[in-house]
């Protein structure tokens, strides 16, 4: 059957690259190689080829061809941040870029942060490369006037916390955040900065922050690669939560 030959492909090819007969950065073989080499068809190859991509495994770059995924530090999303060792093990590979430019809020924008139409926004665009590799990719989102964009930003995280910690410094009480986190296919767009698979699975997380009144004073947008990715959030016992009860009252 169809469906087992291009497993069977898809099974040989992901044992070179765990054993590194294939390493990181080598050209994968061509696909009149690989059609030659299992006596298979063209669109079984390119079936094959489209499950490795889709674990993380290849990356196919556009002019050059399709090339062996250089292995990156898991994302570790935790507690509304990214992780503390997820952040020490990146900081000396990860670049990250930020630019940020004023917008006007559509619809979704609207009902996420709960404003008026066409409210003004500022959109804070992060962008990472673990090494050559994409890495993950956030938008943030403040209302226009509550933070001054700052020229001279340098991001610290991938995952845009920076702004979190810029609103506080600006006096921003921050009472609560909130994180909405499905699982999806990428855009086209989402795939193509990722440099992932149409058939990928990415990790969506919407994150909102909100002051003691209840307003959403920020709200984050990531999508991270599903196969390089996890969110853990750690709650207190019943009986904590009973015992800080108890000191409030």
């Amino acid at each position: 059957m169809v469906a087992n030959r291009y497993t069977h492909i898809a099974n040989q090819l992901r044992v070179q690259i765990e054993q590194r007969v294939l390493s990181a950065d080598d050209r994968m073989p061509s696909e009149a190689d690989l059609m030659a080499a299992y006596s298979a068809s063209r669109p079984t190859v390119r079936l094959a080829m489209e499950v490795l991509e889709n674990e993380g495994l290849i990356v196919r770059r556009h002019g050059s061809g399709t090339f062996v995924r250089q292995p990156t530090t898991r994302i570790r999303y935790t507690n509304d941040k990214l992780s503390p060792e997820t952040r020490a093990a990146i900081a000396p590979v990860m670049e990250v870029s930020v630019t940020h430019k004023t917008i006007t809020a559509d619809n979704k924008l609207c009902a996420l942060l709960g404003i008026p139409t066409d409210t003004r926004l500022t959109e804070y665009v992060y962008r990472s490369r673990h090494g050559t590799v994409p890495y993950s990719l956030a938008h943030v989102y403040v209302p226009a006037g509550l933070l001054a964009p700052d020229e001279s930003l340098k991001a610290l995280s991938p995952l845009g916390d920076d702004v979190r910690a810029q609103l506080i410094a600006s006096g921003v009480r921050l009472a609560a955040t909130q994180s909405n986190i499905t699982a999806r296919l990428p855009t086209a767009e989402e795939a193509r900065l990722l440099g992932i698979g149409i058939g990928t699975a990415v990790l969506d997380i919407v994150r909102t922050s909100l002051d003691p009144t209840g307003r959403v004073v920020e709200a984050t947008l990531l999508v991270l690669p599903g196969f390089n990715a996890e969110a853990t959030f750690t709650t207190h016992s019943l009986l904590r939560e009973q015992e800080l009860e108890a000191t409030t009252r």
